[in-house]
This record gives structure tokens, C-alpha cells and sequence, in this order.
């Protein structure tokens, strides 16, 4: 998905890639694959549309990593004067780094995290991770074992209001500061 930044920046979201040499019986390289891996933000400089260049990119998490936004893009949250980018992330990180040799980029990871990741983005630091505000408990995270569901307490949507931002799932409402994002609040929402 691609999002202005304003007149002159684009914003980017997808998954991250590693490129591989395909070779043939005989090993000579006769072209290339691409396996991707976990989810990439960018930010462009577009000013020069044939040449746009990347100022910053963040990548979040491990092959199988996924967010709401990357087919929906009302799932994002951003307010270029509040310098604030949220958005809905399902994380999976492979967890046993000890086994990086040939094929490591085609392993999938573990779930680790489902909400939001709020950040702070502006066109000197880029991209600044301010914290990850969930709706799961405990009990969700130990219930999910290596994989993850659709649960009633996905977030699905973010938004703010003065200085409050709220994550929305079907389940729940939750109200943190957006400074801070301390809680403040959280609604159940029966009959989810």
C-alpha cells in the first residue's frame, strides 16, 4: 500500500523480500527467486518521480508477519502534524536464530504479538517506534502456541482523538494516552 506523506514523500507498506540465485542441474545461476519475509515501511523521496529514493525503512518481524493494512487501507492511522503512524500488526519472529545457514530466509516464525505499533515519523529521524498497545491477555499469547487465530480481540483499527488514541477490536475499546500511551481506559463490547 502507498500513502502520500505529503507532495514530495510517499509512504510505503509491504513485506520485506530476500532475493535468491535459481541455478540449474549444473549450478550455473539461470535466474532469481524472491521468498518474502516480514513486513517493511518506507518512507520515499519522490520529488524526482523517474528516481525516488529511500529516505528510511523499518522492517517488523519474521517471514509470516502480517497487518490488516497491507489489504485494507483504512487500517492505517497516520497525521503527518502529529508526526503519529499506526497500524494493525500480527508479529512472528523465529525464535531459534542458532540455525541461520542455507534456507533460513524460507523459515516462518512464531506468533509473538497481535495489535497496534504506533510510531513517531518525521523527515530527519524516520521512523521511531513509540510502543505496541495489544488487546490480548496472557492467557491469549500461551493459548496460541507457534500460531495465531482470528480472535475477537484482534485490533483491527486505530484512531485518536485530541490526545487519546483508541485501538478498536470486535471485543474490546481501548483508550491510551498518545504520548505516553499509558492506558486509560478499555471498553468491553458485549456479545463479541
Amino acid at each position: 500500500y502507498l500513502h502520500p506523506y505529503d507532495e514530495n514523500y510517499l509512504l510505503g507498506f509491504g513485506k520485506d523480500a530476500v532475493e535468491i540465485p535459481v541455478k540449474d542441474g549444473q549450478g550455473k545461476i539461470v535466474g532469481s527467486m524472491a521468498y518474502y519475509q516480514g513486513m517493511k515501511v518506507a518512507l520515499f523521496d519522490v520529488r524526482d518521480v523517474h528516481n525516488p529514493v529511500q529516505l528510511f525503512s523499518e522492517s517488523i518481524g519474521d517471514r509470516g508477519t502480517d497487518s490488516e493494512l497491507l489489504r485494507n487501507h483504512k487500517a492505517l492511522l497516520f497525521h503527518r502534524e502529529k508526526n503519529l503512524l499506526a497500524f494493525p500488526v500480527t508479529l512472528m519472529e523465529v525464535t531459534d536464530r542458532r540455525q541461520e545457514g542455507e534456507g533460513a530466509f524460507a523459515r516462518y516464525g512464531e506468533f509473538a504479538f497481535q495489535g497496534a505499533y504506533v510510531y513517531h515519523l518525521d523527515l530527519v529521524n524516520g521512523f521511531q517506534l513509540k510502543g505496541r498497545i495489544t488487546h490480548l491477555e496472557e492467557e491469549d499469547y500461551l493459548k496460541a502456541g507457534s500460531g495465531w487465530y482470528d480472535s475477537e480481540f484482534n485490533v483491527e483499527r486505530i484512531l485518536y482523538i485530541g490526545d487519546t488514541i483508541y485501538t478498536l477490536s470486535q471485543g474490546k475499546i481501548a483508550a491510551h494516552g498518545l504520548d505516553h500511551l499509558e492506558e486509560k481506559g478499555v471498553l468491553m463490547i458485549p456479545g463479541a
